[in-house]
């Protein structure tokens, strides 16, 4: 936890004392589709669910080809699962719901044809806003969602991606993959469930 919380104040003193007269500042606009899921723990029955994202934020674009990246973003993790209860065989889906800032460091690669492909790093710091878990027998129509209360106030991680930018019509638009891994429990007891998280995005830098 000391070490991602440093991590995070050394990203984000970097886009503080940047000098900001060789950066563009631009605002970023995106939306997407994420596949979730959790390792970890005693799991074994366990597959993603996929959901909505989207978020704004701001890139300092540097000559050097080196950019910081911040912003908030909205998500949905967590995992379907199966097991039983008292001996009957149902399927639950455990659904959270996360505010995110993450603190990105990006590296612009020399543009290939009409795209220029940007590789990104950096920790993020999630934000719970709700969390509920359905059930189901297996075959049955009968859904019931209840309140999760064992989820962490706070999800911490590490993302990795691959972007590619391109101009259409004098706007520049970025399109990619990121892989984010949770480092921190995701729920209040033990053993450690980690959230995993495979987000594709588009958007538009302005």
């Amino acid at each position: 936890m000391r070490r991602f919380s440093c991590s995070l104040l050394i990203l984000l003193g970097l886009l503080c004392v940047s000098d900001s007269a060789t950066a563009q500042v631009k605002g970023l606009i995106h939306v997407g589709l994420t596949g979730s899921s959790y390792r970890g723990g005693s799991l074994q029955e366990v597959s993603p669910i996929y959901r909505f994202t989207g978020g704004a934020g701001i890139r300092y674009i540097y000559p050097s080809g080196f950019e910081m990246e911040t912003g908030l973003d909205y998500s949905v993790k967590g995992a379907e699962l199966e097991g039983t209860f008292e001996g009957i065989p149902i399927i639950g889906v455990s659904e959270i719901t996360y505010l995110t800032v993450p603190v990105l460091l990006g590296y612009r690669f020399n543009q290939v044809g009409r795209y220029q492909p940007r590789l990104v790093f950096g920790p993020s710091m999630s934000f719970k806003t709700d969390a509920q878990i359905s059930y189901r027998v297996v075959g049955g129509d009968i859904e019931q969602s209840t309140t999760d209360d064992g989820i962490s106030e706070r999800d911490l991680g590490w993302v990795f991606g691959l972007d590619m930018n391109t101009q259409v019509a004098g706007e520049t638009l970025t399109g990619g993959l990121r892989l984010t891994l949770g480092n921190s429990n995701a729920r209040t007891v033990d053993p450690e469930v980690l959230n995993t998280t495979v987000t594709m995005v588009v958007g538009i830098v302005f």
